[in-house]
């Protein structure tokens, strides 16, 4: 798993359209450079934690995502549910089911992070 191409996705699909918007809404936006931040951390721990796995499965990738997904359900909550948007929702699912995929989940769930996600 390329942890290089990830970060690259990741800053340019969520973390600079994020503070784009950001710097547009000024003041009226409900979200800090602290959120932003965190997002980019919990994601990046998401991909490092599948690359750290040996011989992962099912259950393991999908603890993963299950965990991602509640932290950024919590970040998404703290940001008065702002943060995460339809873009940046869709940049992230697609972050999210990549790198399962890459690093071995096979099934047809279209949307893995649709059981916790509440953004």
């Amino acid at each position: 798993m390329k942890l290089s191409k990830y970060k690259n996705e990741i800053l340019e699909n969520v973390i600079d359209p994020m503070i784009c918007f950001m710097k547009e809404l000024g003041e009226d936006c409900e979200y800090t450079i602290a959120h932003v931040e965190k997002c980019e951390e919990l994601l990046m721990d998401y991909i490092f934690a599948l690359s750290e796995l040996d011989s992962p499965d099912e259950d393991q990738i999908m603890a993963a995502v299950q965990e991602l997904v509640l932290a950024l359900n919590e970040l998404n909550e703290d940001a008065d549910y702002s943060l995460i948007e339809t873009d940046s929702r869709e940049a992230i699912c697609e972050i999210i089911q990549a790198a399962a995929s890459e690093c071995g989940l096979d099934n047809d769930v279209t949307d893995i992070t649709e059981e916790w996600r509440e953004w």
